[in-house]
């Protein structure tokens, strides 16, 4: 409202139908641009390119129309297209507006002029903040209300709401100076040529997210095919997958890391679909020597089916290679020690452990949280990464996913991740919870 009443309002007498007639016309490019709007795969929210005539508006229009343009296009958008209620309403339209004021003064400030015709005069600099400072109050706001409402860091909040799309709102805000210029010079027409840009903006943030959901069916899909071959491990990977991503939050990574961990950890025991590991997998006795070094083998089996998925090469495929090496380089395949050994397959390793000890097995009860944490301290060190091994202990986040009730853990929840549900997976404790190897099956005797 500061912001609103504040600022002088400079506005030609209600006369003039060249004027009132462009802001009609700008408020409807608006509405129409917001009401064609995408939906992101992050925290049920939604996005348009309606600031594209946002930006042209604050090019063109004197104080506070472009605040209103936003206001009302956005009221129209939230209260007929996406049905919002009246809260998110309230406050989607207040933050826009907040930010097309606060980068309209950016803009005025450093020199930016306002020209609704005959001339226009583009200045980069001002156009430059005005497009900073709207992004930031606009994506700032979201992700802290997003933070608040499910409980996530603010950094990795504004990381998944901006990080992936910032060379595309830089690249199409430039499309708004043309509308600008277009309309300067040939009115409605200029507004009518720029439909068909505008569209393909608006595409370009689709392939954008449709490229993500693919990539997570196929991640789905992968999922599914391994545990239709072994019931023991429904849900297993999915609940690697959610201890996972919970511990490298815990550990600070970025939204980009902590993705990279969750879906390496899904993926971690992918290789077992291949026809060698089927026997091994119905065994109910322990495995023998030579029956250990095949199973050994599903980590490369793994890596090698994952590296045909050009988006999963990298942080990812590194992180399946090794999630198998023991701290102190004892592990398999490539005996990597310490620091060498990815902090994705680091945590994998822990997340696997866990998952092992806290869940009911056919020759034991889950173990109790006190008992998990006796363990991972006697091999920290050895097995386990000191530090993620403390991290964990410590997680108010993996005490929640596991339950823990004084101490002990119940079953572990129905937690959604990737669009799936957890389930059952085997031990690989021995009767003296020494963990051994992972692949290790105990004997049922």
């Amino acid at each position: 409202m500061v912001l609103l009443f504040v600022p002088t309002w400079t506005l030609p007498p209600i006369t003039e139908s060249s004027y009132w007639n462009g802001v009609l016309a700008f408020l409807l490019v608006a509405v129409l641009c917001d009401a064609w709007f995408l939906r992101a795969s992050f925290a049920n929210l939604s996005s348009s390119v309606a600031f594209l005539p946002y930006f042209a508006s604050v090019m063109l229009f004197d104080h506070p129309i472009p605040m209103l343009i936003g206001g009302a296009s956005q009221v129209v958008a939230e209260v007929f297209v996406r049905k919002k209620p009246t809260q998110r309403v309230i406050f989607n339209t207040a933050q826009h507006m907040v930010a097309l004021g606060l980068g309209g003064l950016a803009y005025a400030a450093l020199g930016g002029v306002t020209a609704p015709g005959p001339e226009f005069t583009f200045k980069v600099i001002p156009f430059a903040a005005l497009a900073v400072v709207f992004f930031a109050v606009n994506q700032g706001s979201v992700a802290v209300a997003v933070a608040i409402s499910n409980e996530m860091a603010l950094k990795e909040s504004w990381e998944r709401i901006s990080g992936g799309m910032r060379a595309y709102d830089i690249l199409a805000s430039s499309l708004s100076v043309l509308l600008a210029f277009l309309y300067v010079k040939l009115q409605f027409l200029g507004l009518v040529i720029l439909v068909f840009p505008i569209f393909l903006v608006r595409q370009l943030y689709h392939m954008n997210v449709q490229l993500q959901g693919e990539l997570e069916e196929k991640l789905e899909l992968m999922v599914k095919a391994i545990e239709a071959r072994d019931p023991y491990t429904s849900g297993h990977s999915r609940r690697v997958a959610e201890y996972a991503g919970a511990i490298a939050r815990d550990l600070d990574l970025s939204a980009k890391e902590v993705d990279a961990v969750k879906r390496a950890a899904l993926l971690h025991d992918v290789g077992k679909i291949y026809e060698e590991f089927a026997p091994l997998l119905r065994k109910e006795d322990k495995l023998t020597a030579e029956e250990r070094i095949v199973m050994q083998t599903h980590v490369t089996r793994s890596a090698e089916l994952v590296g045909n998925v050009s988006k999963l090469k990298g942080a990812v495929l590194d992180s399946i290679r090794h999630h198998h090496e023991n701290y102190d380089g004892t592990g398999y395949p490539d005996g990597l020690s310490g620091e060498s050994i990815p902090i994705g397959a680091r945590i994998i390793m822990i997340a696997d452990t866990l998952d092992a000890m806290t869940t009911d097995r056919p020759y034991r009860k889950a173990l109790g949280f006190e008992q998990v944490v006796d363990e991972l301290r006697k091999y920290a060190g050895r097995q386990f990464d000191p530090r993620i091994a403390e991290t964990l202990v410590r997680s108010s986040t993996i005490r929640r996913l596991i339950g823990v009730v004084e101490g002990y853990p119940s079953r572990p929840p129905a937690v959604a991740t990737f669009g799936g549900r957890f389930g059952e997976h085997p031990g690989r404790w021995s009767a003296s919870l020494k963990w051994r190897d992972p692949e290790d099956r105990p004997s049922r005797v």
